[in-house]
């Protein structure tokens, strides 16, 4: 036997061409999916005016291109024996193809462990370092290799 059919049709027809229906959102959440939409634009215009400001003063990217490290002067005797190097840093410029893989491993993983799997800013990182400050546990660093480089190149 079939159900008899309900005086009341699920959707009434309202003035205008939408159906009208008891919402089943309270109040509540509507308030609090309303201010995290605010919140989300207040913050990507914040972030936005915070570019604008920034960027007349941001470095050219040649720099890096045309990288020319700071190396010792080096003082030869006329048979080529070293006499003396003089200057702030002491380095040797070393192409990276001479450099063995190992090392470039090792490097990364004392450095930057997650350094294949973010886009140059390790979110977790910073937030993991954040929470050991604020729980006055050891300091930790949260930068990356990425943002090692940027400080050097243009910071320094």
């Amino acid at each position: 036997m079939a159900n008899p059919p309900s005086k009341k049709p699920p959707f009434q027809r309202g003035s205008g061409s939408r159906f009208t229906e008891k919402s089943n959102a309270s109040p509540l959440i509507k308030a609090l999916l309303i201010l995290m939409v605010v919140v989300g634009l207040l913050f990507a215009m914040l972030v936005a005016y915070a570019f604008i400001i920034a960027k007349p003063n941001l470095p050219n990217i040649s720099a890096l291109v045309e990288y020319n490290p700071k190396e010792p002067l080096r003082i030869y005797t006329a048979d080529k024996v070293l006499i003396g190097e003089f200057g702030e840093e002491r380095r040797n410029v070393v192409p990276l193809n001479e450099i063995p893989v190992h090392l470039k491993y090792a490097v990364i993983a004392i450095e930057d462990d997650r350094f294949y799997s973010h886009g140059g800013v390790d979110y977790w990182g910073v937030l993991r370092a954040a929470l050991a400050n604020l729980r006055g546990s050891l300091s930790q660093g949260a930068s990356t290799i990425t943002m090692q480089v940027a400080r050097n190149f243009f910071l320094t």
